[in-house]
């Protein structure tokens, strides 16, 4: 039944595109595994909602079980529809739970599935389930898979970093990966820092300047300062590595 169900939305998915297999989006991607049909977001939309039914009708064991079917698919789209699943069952997951729920980054195949399951499940976990959340973050910041530090600092963005609740977890998970050799990951880094800037400015601020200071990638503070104008920016832009503010 699960497989008849990923079957009939893979379908749909091929017939909406007019395509039989995936390609691979390089546009935004750096590496060739995020495999699309290049489905408009209104089209996704119109897919799901036909099939949302069938799959409200599953426990949730069964829920998460086609979700992790459809992640290990490794399309895009089929990535995205096992997260809008999981992010639906939300109200109804256990700590005990969670545990499967930690494993399912492991398959994503871009950053755009980060940025879903992170809003869209990890964020309501954090608030659930603060300290086992916490610890499961803890683990992404050392994880060889990059979707994973990715995820560690981007689950503190947007509400959560307006809340200021996290400041100090955010900035130590941030410091871990300021070095990190991915492009995905040094991005997460920065937007965790912009949108933590709106609770905490004056820390960010300062915290943003010492990065220059020590050579940070410019990948990480420019990222961080996309809001920050006029002479606040210019005193940040002027800091370089080896030199005070004025040098």
């Amino acid at each position: 039944m699960l497989s008849e169900i990923i079957a009939d939305i893979h379908t749909a998915m091929r017939q909406a595109s007019g395509r039989f297999e995936p390609y691979p989006e390089t546009r935004y991607h750096k590496h060739r595994e995020y495999l699309t049909y290049g489905l408009s977001a209104p089209e996704f939309r119109r897919i799901l909602k036909l099939h949302e039914s069938r799959i409200e009708s599953l426990n949730l064991t069964d829920r998460l079980k086609l979700a992790r079917q459809a992640l290990e698919k490794h399309i895009g789209e089929l990535g995205h529809t096992a997260i809008w699943i999981i992010s639906s069952s939300v109200a109804e997951l256990t700590r005990e739970d969670l545990v499967i729920i930690e494993q399912f980054p492991a398959e994503f195949r871009s950053w755009s599935h980060v940025d879903h399951f992170c809003g869209n499940v990890m964020q309501p976990l954090l608030q659930k389930f603060p300290q086992v959340i916490l610890k499961i973050l803890d683990g992404w910041t050392r994880s060889p898979i990059r979707w994973k530090r990715r995820g560690s600092v981007v689950v503190f963005t947007r509400s959560v970093a307006r809340s200021g609740e996290f400041t100090d977890i955010t900035l130590e998970y941030c410091e871990r990966l300021i070095w990190d050799s991915e492009d995905i990951v040094r991005k997460g880094v920065g937007w965790a820092l912009k949108d933590t800037m709106k609770s905490d400015r004056p820390r960010i601020i300062d915290y943003i300047k010492n990065l220059r200071r020590r050579g940070v990638s410019s990948t990480i503070t420019l990222y961080a300062i996309r809001d920050v104008k006029g002479a606040e920016r210019a005193e940040i832009m002027k800091i370089r590595k080896g030199k005070d503010d004025e040098g």
